[in-house]
C-alpha cells in the first residue's frame, strides 16, 4: 500500500492542539492553522535557486514557498479518496510512499515552546490516528536557514494497518513564525532517498507574510 493511507495522518499536523498536547484524527479533519500576528513584523524570504526540474510550491494562506521535487504530486492527489488538505501544503513521492506535509503558526503561544516540545507534542497529538500512539523518541536539533529540532516515532495507522516512519520537524524563523513538518513514509518499503528528498525539499521553505 502506498502513502495515500498515511497521509491524512501527516496533513493532520495544523490541527494537533499544541498548547495542550491534545490532537485529532487527521482521517476525517481539515487541516487550519493560527496565523495570529506574531510579535515581530515579517519580511518576505523567497525560495533560493532550485535543482533543474523543481518548482516553487507557494502558500500564501500560511506565508511560506518552498520546492517541490520533480513528479512529486500535491494536495488531494495525495491524499485518500475525498480527504481535504485544507491549507497545509501536502505534497508526495511519485510512488505514494513518502508524503510532506506543512503548516504554520504565528500564534505567540507557539513562541512559548521549545521547538524540540514542540515537536514532540505534535508526534503525541498525531498518536491518536495510529494503533497505541506514537512514543516520540528524545529530540534532535536541525540546522539550516531556519534552525530547529526533529523527533521520529513508528507506529501503525490505525485507518489503513499500514507500519509507518513518521518524523515531525520543527523549524523557527525568530520570533515570526513557526513551521511544522511531518514526513510519513512507509516503514516495509525501500524510501530512504524518497525521505531524504522530503527533508531537502524541507530545508528549502522561506517565510513569507501572510496574503
Amino acid at each position: 500500500m502506498g502513502a495515500r493511507g498515511t497521509a491524512t495522518i501527516a496533513a493532520a499536523v495544523a490541527i494537533v492542539a499544541l498548547g495542550t498536547g491534545s490532537g485529532c484524527d487527521g482521517d476525517d479533519e481539515t487541516t487550519t492553522a493560527s496565523t495570529t500576528t506574531a510579535s515581530e513584523p515579517e519580511t518576505a524570504e523567497h525560495v533560493d535557486k532550485l535543482p533543474k526540474g523543481w518548482k516553487v510550491a507557494r502558500n500564501p494562506e500560511l506565508g511560506f514557498e518552498m520546492g517541490r521535487p520533480p513528479g512529486w504530486p500535491d494536495g488531494r492527489d495525495c491524499l485518500r479518496k475525498g480527504a481535504d488538505p485544507g491549507t497545509a501544503t501536502v505534497m508526495c513521492s511519485p510512488d505514494e510512499l513518502v508524503t510532506l506535509s506543512v503548516s504554520a503558526d504565528r500564534t505567540d503561544e507557539a513562541f512559548q515552546i521549545e521547538e524540540g516540545e514542540f515537536a514532540e507534542r505534535t508526534m503525541q497529538g498525531l498518536g491518536d490516528s495510529y494503533e497505541g500512539g506514537l512514543d516520540p523518541r528524545a529530540p534532535k536539533p536541525v540546522k539550516g536557514h531556519y534552525d530547529g529540532a526533529a523527533v521520529t516515532a513508528r507506529g501503525t495507522a490505525a485507518a489503513t494497518g499500514v507500519n509507518q516512519d513518521v518524523t515531525v520537524v520543527v523549524l523557527r524563523r525568530d520570533a515570526v513564525a513557526n513551521f511544522t513538518a511531518v514526513i510519513a513514509a512507509n516503514a516495509h518499503k525501500p524510501t530512504t532517498p524518497a525521505v531524504k528528498l522530503a527533508e531537502r525539499a524541507l530545508r528549502t521553505l522561506r517565510s513569507q507574510p501572510v496574503r
